[in-house]
């Protein structure tokens, strides 16, 4: 029971670190719509969304930060908040199912790839968002229950 809380605790503060870090779009947004951008090419994003994942994954979040609209976002930032759900998440075993929505978060429009992932231990999905320019505009992974 422990475990579990404490893998819940390390997930939920991952996701804060990552709001803090200025993720921008998700599908909370208000003005968020399902589907692409018409500057959007599916196959190019969803490749950029997985390359993202793969950083992630390999912990470069050097990468991953550099890759950032917002400068507050920080390599230790993201480490703080990744580390531990991909501990938890255990080995990395592939993509599954992919969807897509639009936005426009301070005026500018993004796309937002959600990814669902396989774990060793678990499902997560990633919701990566990009500017039309190609940066990073936002960047959430949600634990997926079966």
């Amino acid at each position: 029971m422990k475990k579990r809380m404490l893998a819940a605790a390390v997930l939920v503060a991952a996701l804060a670190v990552l709001c803090l870090a200025g993720c921008g779009s998700s599908a909370s947004d208000e003005n968020y719509r399902e589907g692409l951008p018409a500057w959007a090419d599916e196959a190019a994003v969803t490749a950029q969304a997985r390359e993202v994942i793969d950083l992630v994954n390999a912990r470069d979040f050097d990468e991953v930060a550099a890759r950032w609209d917002d400068k507050n976002a920080t390599a230790e930032k993201l480490e703080q908040g990744l580390g531990g759900a991909l501990d938890q998440f255990g080995a990395f075993e592939g993509f599954t199912d992919v969807k897509y929505g639009q936005s426009e978060p301070a005026g500018r429009s993004a796309v937002t790839v959600i990814q669902r992932a396989d774990y060793e231990n678990q499902k997560a999905q990633f919701n990566v968002s990009f500017y039309e320019d190609g940066s990073l505009a936002g960047l959430y992974v949600y634990k997926v229950e079966g």
